[in-house]
């Protein structure tokens, strides 16, 4: 077993036990400095996300608005070769968001979690049995999570029990949380059951995160697809026999005989299957 596949199986197995894995330094400092550029050019624009009501800038369809800056993070290899693994070769983008979080005082934000929460498509665990997610989040800050900045909060095998937060709690500290000072450029994947919060930033200025929402193809996806970059994405992958890079924009032409296969061998020995029938698939042009 190669180096890479060790960390690979390695990665999968935390994940299925923790709900959760950190890939470090994945993204240099200029990159970063390129997305939080991207961010206040965005709002200097005047483009408003929909979640009304929301304080913070957040900014969806990035992949349209800046395609050669945002693909090669949407289709990380790395992030994508993980996600195979977890979800099986099915893996769509449902969302790309960049977003600012304003700084609050410490008084305010003294005591307080962010709130708690699982991400979309999930639901309360039924067992302790790892079940696939129908998601994931896979984030990176673009600063260090120090204490001002505020670290990410996760509890940790929350995606295989069915922990409830009453709603006077979700804005508290958790007595099962770890505290995550992730490292700027780093990238944490999180199994959409996971219930998860930030912490208020009080560094006194925007602290820039994006997050990287995939699920399973045959789910609704949240960003549009249809726009004319996203469409040039799809055409070039096209050429390629790129079944993978089309698959994250709905465009999957296995799916029908994937998730109709009649399910007689073990799940993931399948995934790897079409995994590698995909990869060999594509061609130069």
């Amino acid at each position: 077993m190669s180096e890479v596949e060790r960390e690979l199986t390695a990665r999968v197995a935390e994940f299925k036990e923790q709900g959760f894995t950190v890939f470090k330094k994945m993204y240099s400092e200029d990159q970063m400095q390129a997305w939080r550029e991207k961010h206040t050019e965005l709002q200097e624009r005047g483009v408003r996300s929909n979640l009304s009501g929301h304080a913070s800038w957040w900014f969806k369809d990035m992949t349209e608005h800046a395609p050669d800056l945002m693909l090669p993070a949407v289709a990380n290899p790395a992030i994508i070769d993980f996600a195979e693994r977890v979800m099986g070769p099915f893996v769509q983008l449902d969302n790309l968001t960049l977003a600012g979080f304003p700084s609050v005082s410490p008084e305010e934000a003294a005591g307080k979690a962010s709130g708690w929460h699982r991400d979309r498509w999930a639901q309360v665990p039924r067992s302790e049995v790892f079940e696939r997610p129908l998601a994931i989040n896979a984030i990176c800050y673009l600063q260090d999570l120090t204490d001002a900045f505020g670290p990410l909060r996760v509890v940790p095998g929350s995606h295989r029990r069915p922990l409830t937060i009453e709603a006077s709690q979700r804005g508290l500290p958790h007595p099962e949380e770890r505290i995550i000072h992730m490292g700027a450029g780093d990238v944490v994947v999180i199994h959409n059951a996971l219930l998860h919060s930030g912490t208020p930033n009080t560094s006194g200025v925007t602290r820039y995160f994006f997050s990287i929402f995939y699920n399973l193809t045959w789910l609704h996806h949240t960003d549009n697809h249809l726009g004319p970059n996203v469409l040039q994405i799809v055409e070039n992958a096209r050429q390629r026999n790129d079944h993978r890079t089309m698959r994250l924009f709905a465009v999957d032409a296995h799916l029908e005989a994937r998730a109709n296969s009649g399910f007689q061998e073990p799940d993931e020995a399948m995934w790897a299957k079409w995994a590698e029938a995909d990869r060999a698939a594509i061609k130069e042009v």
